[in-house]
């Protein structure tokens, strides 16, 4: 008799106890009531303003009528969503494009890859979330040249508004030919170009910027050059990276909007240009001397729109035939112009001792080489004080 009215003193103890947990969840500290189910009752469909207010913009893009343009390699969106799901809404810019010509992106959830396709109409993802965050995002994986990606909307059902992700501290711009762009990176050694096989995510320039914990921006153009785009018969074309730089997108039949770059202050430059330019300069004495003065120029136009930036032009092993140049240029306009911070510097893809893919690019092995020895030159800057982070 007496155990049990001992054990019924403790279990009126513990219910009192529990009780006064339950309180104190149910009762803030103002002594106001609250729902400890809040964020499930108070759960609503939201869409959002296509705006910083919400949203993280990586790379260049434009909001046009209140939709986010992505043209460029590497473009997208960036947000945190706390509650049951986030919807993103897109469809092609220009809805005539070719199948080879689609746009291409990839979707994830915290660093996890729920979707990736090509866009031939509108499309809505909708990716699970937490109540405790959850850092959803959108990459435009093809590149800038051939079409773009509309987003239309952004929504949550949530208790919270969506908040834009984190800004990284060290910004990186990339500017590039099909390299950069990541072209032919998912195929294999044979076929032809499509978007459908262009990863700017396995490219050298994203994984670099991953590896520094950057972000990072890209203006690159397959078959693109600093004086003349590729070419086989000789001539000098208009494909130059520089009468595409100063672009937030591209827009079909109207005036392309122009990037504001006093948005990102970009801590590095990094040039991966030359390339294309090879296949007209050859050894040619009069070719090598006029791209070694569009060089210049380029370098003159890069320094004036990222004024802080440490610039670092890089060449591949593709076809590295224009690096002397390429170092003759630096030399010039470092001197011309009195500016010490820019550097050329030869990145080794070790292609030959890994994967060749598409038109002799090369492969996912390749860059991850690449982006290992680019990696490490842009830690030393940092570590020698050449660029603030």
């Amino acid at each position: 008799m007496k155990k049990l009215k001992i054990l019924c003193a403790f279990l009126s103890v513990t219910l009192v106890l529990l009780s006064g947990v339950l309180v104190y969840l149910i009762v803030n500290r103002e002594g106001s009531t609250v729902n400890i189910f809040r964020h499930y009752e108070k759960s609503s469909y939201k869409e959002y303003e296509l705006s910083d207010k919400y949203l993280k913009f990586l790379g260049r893009s434009a909001v046009i009528d209140g939709e986010i343009i992505l043209s460029a390699s590497g473009s997208g969106i960036g947000f945190i969503c706390e509650g049951d799901y986030a919807e993103i809404t897109v469809s092609p810019e220009n809805s005539y494009v070719t199948p080879s010509h689609y746009p291409r992106i990839a979707v994830y959830s915290d660093g996890n890859l729920v979707a990736m396709e090509c866009i031939s109409e509108e499309k809505t993802y909708r990716i699970n979330s937490g109540y405790s965050g959850t850092e959803i995002t959108l990459i435009k994986l093809s590149e800038a040249m051939h079409s773009s990606v509309k987003i239309t909307k952004v929504a949550s059902y949530s208790a919270k508004d969506v908040k834009p992700a984190e800004e990284k501290e060290l910004k990186i711009e990339f500017i590039g030919d099909s390299i950069t762009c990541g072209y032919g990176i998912d195929a294999g050694a044979y076929g032809s170009f499509s978007t459908s096989t262009e990863n700017f995510v396995k490219s050298y320039a994203y994984l670099t910027a991953e590896n520094l914990g950057a972000d990072c921006s890209a203006v690159c153009y397959a078959g693109y050059g600093v004086l003349t785009g590729y070419t086989e018969n000789g001539v000098i074309n208009d494909k130059i990276v520089m009468n595409e730089y100063d672009k937030a997108c591209h827009i079909t039949g109207q005036d392309d909007p122009l990037w504001d770059f006093s948005k990102v202050r970009n801590d590095i430059v990094v040039i991966n240009l030359g390339t294309n330019d090879a296949s007209y300069c050859g050894s040619s004495y009069y070719g090598r001397q006029k791209f070694t003065e569009a060089y210049v120029n380029m370098l003159v136009t890069v320094r004036e729109k990222n004024p802080d930036a440490y610039i670092l032009c890089i060449l591949g092993d593709m076809n590295n035939s224009l690096y002397s140049s390429i170092e003759n240029a630096v030399s010039q306009y470092r001197e011309a112009y009195s500016d010490s911070r820019a550097e050329a510097f030869s990145v080794d893809f070790k292609m030959g001792e890994n994967d060749i893919v598409i038109d002799g690019h090369p492969g996912e092995k390749s860059n991850l080489y690449a982006s290992g020895v680019l990696t490490e030159k842009i830690q030393t800057l940092i570590d020698y004080g050449y660029i603030e982070r």
